[in-house]
């Protein structure tokens, strides 16, 4: 389907192939790990504060799991919708090119 590699789509400067869903893997991926690092600093501040405000530190270590779970369902609709986006153009063009080749030399 797509014959050209990586580097050779990322340096296509007439933008006819698509580098994002080839990447969108590890975009997921530092996703989770950026939020996974975001909950356990959390949760680190958490138990430290607790010294201060027990109640305030408890609350905020129980949230650090939940942060972590919203953090990884916003990145992946985020990721999702972007997909959707490039399949439709890609889509589109698919149609596109059908009709042009289906109707080359008839009258519309």
């Amino acid at each position: 389907m797509n014959t050209q590699g990586f580097f050779a789509r990322l340096f296509d400067f007439s933008f006819s192939e698509f580098v994002s869903l080839q990447i969108v893997l590890y975009l997921y991926i530092i996703g989770v790990v950026m939020a996974a690092i975001s909950a356990l600093g959390m949760a680190f501040q958490a138990i430290g504060g607790m010294g201060n405000d027990f109640v305030g530190g408890l609350f905020q270590l129980l949230l650090s799991p939940i942060a972590f779970l919203l953090t990884c369902l916003v990145v992946r609709i985020a990721l999702e919708a972007l997909i959707a986006t490039f399949r439709i153009a890609e889509n589109t063009t698919r149609i596109v090119e059908n009709l042009e080749r289906d109707t080359k030399g008839k009258e519309i």
